[in-house]
């Protein structure tokens, strides 16, 4: 008989709609650095607007530090 492992990590990690949305916010990041040249200065910031906004609710579902407290130290 073998022995039930317990799942490892952090318990927000595993849930299924967590890492839906660790997904989108890494593509999210990865759009704001790859379309600058692309995009208007308005657009531009929409999308860095919008990945912050990931960044948050990701930082909030997984206990982290909210990303503005990280650079600014704002809450």
């Amino acid at each position: 008989m073998t022995a039930k492992r317990k799942p490892g990590g952090h318990p927000a990690k595993q849930d299924p709609d967590v890492a839906k949305l660790f997904r989108a916010m890494r593509s999210t990041v990865e759009l704001v650095r790859d379309l600058e040249p692309k995009l208007t200065p308005e657009a531009h910031l929409h999308l860095k607007a919008a990945a912050l906004g990931l960044m948050h609710v990701y930082a909030e579902q997984t206990g982290m530090p909210a990303p503005t407290e990280l650079i600014g130290g704002n809450t």
